[in-house]
């Protein structure tokens, strides 16, 4: 395919994308139809199969855009070199819990999209599993580093350190607190998990 072409093809890729993810979050996945999505990009519902053959094919599409958008707001916090490791995962844990209360105040019909990949689409998951689980190694790889963190098995407490992380990363948890509780219970669990992480000798206590 022509390289114009090919960009013509992207562009269009996204515009129906964008307007798709609008639909899924103020309506949810299943109240919505191609035939919306067609309306919304001034395209007819028959062009719209051109780009994706279906529904799921585009919602599919739009998780792999949200996350690799949040996958790369993690990763900032990691390559951050003003930060001490300690407060990498403090950064993270605050981030992951701002992306998810973000998304389930703003868009009160997203838990059906998460819902529908969770069922579907496995693999995305585990990919963004697996993601989130490199950048937590690599800021525990830090602390070891730097001689704040001590770490008999890394594998296995990046495993604990992700596992701690999934209430902040539910929807369906987040919808039921207030920020400030939220808030509260992030900053209790990250520093019961900072606690195990620190060298016992340096007694950090962080804030």
């Amino acid at each position: 395919m022509p390289v114009i072409a090919q960009s013509k093809v992207l562009e269009h890729q996204d515009n129906i994308l964008d307007a798709a993810l609008e639909r899924f979050k103020h309506y949810g996945l299943s109240k919505t139809t191609m035939a919306e999505i067609a309306f919304d990009v001034n395209m007819s519902t028959a062009n719209l199969y051109r780009y994706f053959k279906n529904k799921d094919e585009i919602a599919l599409a739009c998780s792999h855009r949200c996350l690799q958008d949040r996958t790369t707001q993690l990763e900032n916090i990691a390559n951050n070199t003003s930060l001490r490791a300690d407060e990498k995962i403090s950064t993270f844990f605050k981030t992951i819990l701002n992306i998810t209360y973000q998304h389930t105040q703003n868009n009160p019909n997203i838990n059906e999209l998460v819902t529908n990949i969770a069922d579907k689409h496995q693999s995305v998951i585990h990919k963004k599993n697996n993601a989130e689980r490199l950048i937590i190694e690599k800021i525990l790889k830090q602390g070891i580093k730097e001689h704040i963190f001590e770490i008999t098995d890394i594998s296995e407490m990046v495993i604990a350190v992700h596992t701690s992380l999934h209430i902040f990363q539910h929807p369906v948890a987040v919808k039921i607190h207030d920020i400030d509780t939220l808030n509260q219970m992030a900053s209790a669990t990250c520093n019961l998990v900072l606690n195990g992480l620190y060298k016992k000798q340096n007694n950090h206590a962080f804030k």
